[in-house]
């Protein structure tokens, strides 16, 4: 793990304090701990929701997924660690997860970037009247990051904090970027079939999704192949899943029919992929911001990543760089606490969470 850049990041004595003695006064107190896993009307649909950590007072991650349409609340033994310091409350967007699956005989409404951040406000806003709070640490991964930026920037009342691990800064730079280090490095391990697949469709901008799909491929697993880290935190992650038996798990919904997990990724990649690709993040928040990368990530670019935190204007921020992580960094759970609980929740617990 790469040492976090204090030069970036600063917090005034005063506020430390102030969130020192906060953090002293709720460890004396007897801990009131949540874990729940329910269907919550939003914007007229039901949405599965969980919520899970050792102290409901703690405070609250809103965890934003990857995809859209690959959900994630069923990796909470993944992040089980989180759980003393931080109330983890999870959500399977439109279009994905227990969401999907519940609404399936419905029609689900457009997978629209506005009507993910629709529901995402309503969401954040549940949460905070379910556990109490006034600001949340809006996280997200992937495709979450770009959820997260839109929510920040819109309802900058909702944010303690805003964190980004797989940060997209802009879709048509960071496509052409990691296509670029993608080809780059096919040629370099003599990978003839990702070199050939790639200079076929060639670089971005792309006329289909179909063609952007092959960059997809080669810029992740299994096309861009992970490093020994990237090998052992993935192992870790589906040791851990498999742990807990499903009948048991309270975060994951009972009694839906299957579906094609795989094919519905693709359909919602599919649905959203005109209505997103111009997307830049905004150069300005007005809650602290914290961005994570691996180190080998090509799919949101490591570089481009970097260089926007030198830009974006924020109260705060700061960079964790995992050496061998890919862009599904979030494997790297161990890493990700430590940055959470040293820099960004004395920071959020500071800016009223």
């Amino acid at each position: 793990m790469r040492a976090i850049d204090r030069r970036m990041f600063g917090l005034a004595t005063a506020a430390a304090v102030a969130a020192g003695t906060l953090a002293k006064a709720a460890a004396t107190a007897t801990p009131e701990p949540v874990d729940e896993g329910l269907f919550v009307p939003i914007n007229g649909m039901d949405h599965w929701i969980t919520l899970r950590g050792h102290d409901r007072r703690n405070p609250v991650i809103l965890f934003l997924h990857g995809g859209p349409g690959l959900a994630s609340t069923g990796n909470a033994p993944v992040f089980a660690s989180w759980e003393q310091d931080f109330t983890v409350v999870q959500w399977d967007q439109p279009g994905g997860g227990a969401t999907f699956a519940k609404n399936m005989a419905a029609d689900q409404g457009p997978y629209t970037q506005a009507r993910y951040l629709a529901d995402a406000v309503a969401v954040a806003e549940w949460t905070r009247r379910r556990l109490g709070r006034r600001k949340l640490i809006i996280m997200g991964a992937s495709w979450g990051t770009q959820l997260g930026a839109l929510l920040v920037a819109a309802r900058p009342d909702l944010a303690a904090a805003f964190v980004g691990a797989g940060f997209a800064v802009s879709r048509r730079r960071g496509d052409q970027i990691g296509y670029d280090l993608a080809l780059e490095r096919a040629r370099a391990r003599g990978d003839t079939v990702a070199v050939a697949g790639l200079e076929k469709v060639g670089p971005p901008p792309y006329r289909t999704v179909d063609e952007w799909f092959v960059r997809q491929q080669h810029t992740n697993p299994p096309g861009q192949p992970m490093a020994p880290a990237e090998v052992a935190a993935t192992a870790e992650a589906a040791r851990l899943t498999r742990a807990v038996d499903p009948a048991q798990a309270t975060w994951i919904a009972k009694g839906l029919p299957d579906f094609n997990v795989f094919g519905q990724f693709l359909a919602v990649q599919r649905a959203t992929y005109a209505d997103t690709r111009d997307y830049e993040a905004p150069l300005r928040f007005k809650a602290p911001l914290f961005i994570i990368q691996g180190s080998e990530d090509l799919n949101t670019p490591t570089p481009l990543a970097k260089a926007y935190l030198e830009q974006v204007k924020a109260p705060a921020k700061a960079y964790l760089e995992i050496a061998g992580g890919g862009h599904n960094i979030t494997i790297f759970h161990r890493e990700i606490l430590a940055f959470l609980t040293a820099e960004v929740r004395p920071a959020a617990l500071a800016r009223g969470a």
